[in-house]
């Protein structure tokens, strides 16, 4: 097989900012229409990911004289991820931090609640229940919730970039 010469450098900002900016946009008109992230919202988030990674591979395979092999489908997968993710990942916290705290307060109730009562069921001590309302307290937050959105993008990206490369890379 001959070597691919074909940087994905180019591939990988040009996505990952079209991924970040959809990313974005999403999470903007849910907040400005006072959506809730639901089944159907979720369902086409990842139609579009596929969508995004797959064209993305696809122009580099047409690019590259039709060569492809699986590791740079993978690293195209993940490169669009990383881009896509740390600009949907900061603006999730800035989001979160600045346009719609009310959120983390929220989530933070929430998780007193459900604490509060686990405690009580598992009639923990006082050093495990303070440990456990600690530890609680640390996911609450914007920095964690962005954090994790980096993190959920870079799997489905790789997972994307991998079944994708299976699928159209040279044999």
């Amino acid at each position: 097989m001959e070597t691919q010469d074909l940087p994905i450098t180019n591939y990988a900002k040009t996505f990952g900012l079209i991924f970040g900016a959809y990313s974005i946009l999403i999470l903007v008109l849910l907040y400005a229409f006072g959506y809730e992230t639901n089944t159907g919202i979720s369902m086409l988030n990842l139609a579009v990911t596929i969508a995004i990674v797959w064209y993305a591979i696809h122009l580099y395979k047409q690019d590259n004289n039709g060569m492809l092999s699986l590791s740079t489908a993978i690293k195209l997968g993940l490169a669009i991820g990383v881009i896509g993710g740390l600009i949907y990942g900061i603006y999730s916290y800035f989001h979160y931090e600045f346009l719609q705290p009310e959120v983390i307060e929220e989530m933070k109730t929430a998780t007193e609640t459900e604490m509060e009562a686990e405690i009580e069921r598992q009639q923990m001590s006082d050093e495990e229940a303070e440990m456990m309302r600690k530890t609680a307290g640390i996911f609450a937050s914007p920095f964690i919730l962005g954090t994790i959105a980096l993190v959920s993008i870079l799997v489905k990206t790789f997972i994307f970039g991998l079944i994708i490369g299976l699928i159209k890379r040279n044999k």
